[in-house]
């Protein structure tokens, strides 16, 4: 793995186009590198440097984002998570707080509020979980 850099560098994974385009669109415009990943095999399978933070989506095909982060884990990843996703209920909240989780989002997600939970994380480390 490479070492972190001044830019903040974020491992952005969702299967949705939409919310992956518009997220990165945004993260990069506030400062940010993002890397996105369609899925958590595409990650796997890739370069792994050493993100600051991964936006993980609970949904994902062939490997949900609990599944990938722990497997991420397992590789020695210790970034903080933040969990998001469209079908948010209090089950899926208690499993990503029980996953170290920084913060959780339901979607449709305000892009201004993750970019200054994001940001907040980086500069301070992950502190309890948040929900928005």
């Amino acid at each position: 793995m490479q070492k972190r850099t001044e830019i903040p560098t974020i491992y952005l994974i969702d299967d949705d186009d939409a919310v992956r385009d518009s997220l990165d669109v945004f993260l990069t415009l506030k400062g940010m590198s993002v890397v996105v990943f369609s899925s958590g095999l595409h990650l796997l399978d890739g370069e792994l440097n050493d993100p600051n933070l991964l936006i993980l989506d609970v949904n994902l095909p062939g490997l949900d984002g609990f599944s990938l982060l722990k497997a991420l884990r397992s590789r020695g990843f210790d970034a903080p998570v933040v969990f998001m996703t469209g079908l948010g209920n209090p089950e899926i909240r208690a499993k990503a707080e029980r996953a170290g989780a920084a913060a959780f989002f339901d979607k449709p997600i305000d892009a201004p509020v993750l970019y200054r939970t994001v940001a907040k994380i980086i500069a301070n480390g992950p502190q309890p979980l948040r929900i928005e």
